[in-house]
């Protein structure tokens, strides 16, 4: 279960939920068969204990900080519940990771540059043609279109914390007129408060859902429910 409180308690907690998250990706690396879903999750886990330490890290910074982490926390949730209750989205998460590269060398190409750049362009090239290629080969879905958070997560029952939790998103993650005018109402106790134990419960709640898809020993993740 999460665990409201001080500042300092949610922090603390945060930080034991970062410290188990990085346990259990070792025992999964060790103790489990390398496959799709165990890196898949591994990566999820992982990236979720990154953005822990950020949330941790920023509990007094300025409101867009804690606010980007959880946004994160949420997303990778959402992913990793969509991951466990749809095998497909497997196939077509990898493949997005793909297409997110492709996309990036080739914004990376549009941008103005001085002088000759074509030998650069080319090796550039060379990448996305050897991408496209790896994406073949491994049977991945040609992805079009990215799947956005709000399709997945009505897909796995959570539209309506959705539509909450981006309205908040959408006014602290951006230089809103709200966050940029009003910077000492948007960053309120109340709201950080939100952040906090938001950014902990889908933290906990991530973990919690790998450890079972991963069979984790009880032994390992133990003191996760007295936090």
């Amino acid at each position: 279960m999460f665990q409201p409180g001080t500042t300092k308690e949610l922090e603390h907690a945060l930080r034991e939920i970062e410290k188990i998250s990085l346990s259990v990706y070792s025992w999964i690396e060790i103790n489990k068969e390398r496959g799709p879903q165990r890196v898949i999750l591994q990566n999820i886990l992982l990236s979720s204990a990154k953005y822990i330490q950020i949330a941790a890290d920023n509990f007094g910074t300025h409101i867009s900080i804690m606010a980007l982490a959880t946004r994160s926390l949420y997303e990778l949730n959402v992913r990793a519940r969509s991951i466990l209750i749809f095998p497909t989205e497997l196939e077509k998460w990898q493949s997005e990771a793909i297409m997110d590269n492709i996309q990036i060398f080739e914004g990376i190409m549009a941008l103005e540059a001085s002088g000759d750049v074509s030998v650069e362009r080319g090796v550039l090239q060379a990448e996305v043609d050897v991408l496209n290629t790896m994406r073949i080969k491994y049977s991945l879905p040609d992805i079009k279109k990215m799947t956005d958070t709000r399709t997945l997560a009505a897909s796995v029952g959570l539209k309506n914390e959705h539509q909450g939790l981006f309205k908040l998103f959408s006014k602290l993650v951006h230089p809103s007129s709200y966050l940029t005018n009003c910077y000492e109402d948007a960053a309120s106790e109340r709201t950080r408060l939100t952040l906090q134990v938001h950014s902990q419960l889908y933290a906990l709640d991530t973990l919690n859902r790998i450890c079972e898809a991963q069979s984790v020993p009880e032994e390992i993740r133990s003191f996760v429910a007295g936090i």
